[in-house]
């Protein structure tokens, strides 16, 4: 009997959990704002300690819906973002400026997350490099 009842159940609710998968595409469907970066990685190469470093992530809006970056989060206090307030209208492009200062020696591997209106799934824009004492 039980063994009956688990099968009914997953004949139930296995159609619900494999179509009702999503992808990351947010819900405007063809008129939604796309999100396309020039590159999602940066390589500083050496840093001396205590030397700011900065690097820019260009982005377009390949959509036809007005692109929002909505936050922008590092991995931790020395990596500082900067983006847009304003939204990037379909066509046009925007920057963002990541401030580093490596505060101790070893090797660069962070992460910087960017939160938009144009994918349920964030970006993760990866920052390489070695930072040196000198």
């Amino acid at each position: 009997m039980i063994k009956w009842i688990l099968v009914i159940a997953l004949s139930i609710y296995a159609p619900v959990i494999i179509f009702g998968q999503t992808n990351q595409e947010n819900t405007f469907g063809a008129s939604a704002p796309k999100i396309v970066f020039n590159k999602t990685s940066h390589d500083f190469g050496e840093l001396n300690l205590y030397s700011p470093a900065f690097c820019e992530f260009k982005f377009y809006n390949k959509g036809r819906a007005p692109l929002i970056l909505s936050e922008i989060t590092a991995t931790c206090g020395c990596t500082v973002p900067s983006w847009p307030k304003k939204p990037i209208i379909p066509g046009d492009s925007g920057i963002i400026v990541i401030n580093y200062l490596p505060d101790e020696t070893g090797t660069i591997d962070k992460n910087v997350t960017v939160f938009s209106n144009a994918t349920k799934i964030p970006v993760t824009l990866e920052l390489k490099g070695k930072v040196i004492k000198k």
